[in-house]
């Protein structure tokens, strides 16, 4: 009899956990081609390009019209699986069915909404709260994104086993054209949220006084700051953008902040690496694991070491083309089908367990 295995890809439109789907889902699809994939999506969500990526056709599609994170997902998927005989539930987030009674296998790409202590997060702290405890009671196996993200867990969940760090990989689209003239312009990519720090970032930008260069932020603010008080004529905000122009402004800029208070992983250095642009990063910890000797740091605790870090990166091309050599070697690291593979070999130890 085939396995059968529960995928959820309704988080399409969720950057970087869009970017893991995309790139890994299909690859794990076609890699067991004697097993039923029963693929969970939202009614909104264009997920036919990833479909077309499949070689058979051992899938179903079921359409789930609840809303992510809502008590409502939790009874439709139920009840929507509950014809079927799932030998495992692979989540590439943590929200699980928790009603479900199945084998579990749950990416986790940061603990941010667990981490985070503002009063404007309570009710997703206490849903994260909810989940991981639950996962922690489940026959659950864990994918953590990064060595940081898995001692995230370990420390703030009562899941302690069954862990296993598979970094994410980095796409080959992402290149150095070298037709392209490098300017002074800063660059910050990623979506405008509280603990990617982008305050710290521009009135470091404003104090130094750069009139000369410009700040270029691409990445959707969803009201996490209030574009209309930073009324310069070189801070730029870019909401959407297609790849292709995106690769361009990373060929383009002299070099990418990411000022972050918090990351699971980071996807944006290492585009920028692959695009030979310099990178400059706030030091925590997972951004050093993932970038290494690939990108400069400043601390994170001292403005003005930020403002100085900019200001050797913007004068000092001998470091900017160390950073660019470093970079190359660091990105060969990541690639999307070493995520897959190990990714394929979990899931089988999970099938035959």
């Amino acid at each position: 009899m085939k396995n059968n295995i529960v995928i959820d890809i309704r988080m399409l439109k969720n950057s970087g956990i869009s970017n893991y789907i995309q790139n890994i889902v299909p690859n794990v699809v076609n890699h067991f081609k004697n097993t039923n994939f029963i693929i969970l999506t939202a009614p909104d969500s264009d997920f036919k390009y990833i479909i077309n990526k499949f070689h058979s056709n051992n899938y179903k599609i079921l359409k789930i019209n609840s809303q992510v994170y809502s008590f409502f997902e939790q009874i439709e998927i139920v009840l929507k699986l509950k014809f079927y005989k799932i030998n495992l539930y692979w989540a590439p987030n943590y929200n699980i069915p928790i009603f479900l009674n199945a084998n579990f296998l749950i990416t986790v790409h940061d603990l941010w909404h667990l981490i985070d202590k503002s009063w404007k997060r309570i009710y997703r702290r206490l849903y994260s709260k909810i989940m991981f405890f639950v996962i922690s009671k489940k026959n659950s196996s864990i994918i953590a994104v990064s060595n940081f993200t898995k001692n995230e867990i370990i420390s703030n969940t009562k899941i302690k086993n069954n862990i296993s760090v598979i970094k994410h990989g980095i796409e080959k689209h992402w290149i150095s054209t070298k037709s392209f003239k490098k300017n002074k312009d800063i660059l910050f990519v990623g979506n405008i949220r509280n603990h990617k720090n982008i305050k710290l970032l521009i009135d470091t930008f404003i104090n130094m006084n750069l009139k000369s260069i410009s700040l270029i932020l691409i990445g959707k603010n969803n009201n996490y700051l209030d574009e209309t008080k930073y009324k310069y004529d070189n801070i730029k905000f870019i909401k959407e953008i297609n790849r292709k122009k995106l690769i361009d402004y990373y060929n383009e800029a002299r070099l990418l902040i990411l000022p972050s208070k918090y990351e699971g992983f980071g996807f944006t250095p290492l585009e920028a690496m692959s695009c030979e642009c310099p990178v400059l990063l706030s030091d925590i910890e997972p951004l050093k694991e993932i970038c290494g000797n690939g990108a400069y740091y400043f601390d994170l605790k001292n403005s003005k070491d930020l403002e100085n870090k900019i200001l050797v990166l913007m004068n000092n091309e001998s470091l900017c083309d160390e950073l660019i050599a470093n970079g190359k070697l660091n990105i060969k690291k990541y690639s999307w089908e070493k995520t897959s593979n190990e990714t394929i070999k979990k899931i089988d130890k999970l099938l035959v367990s």
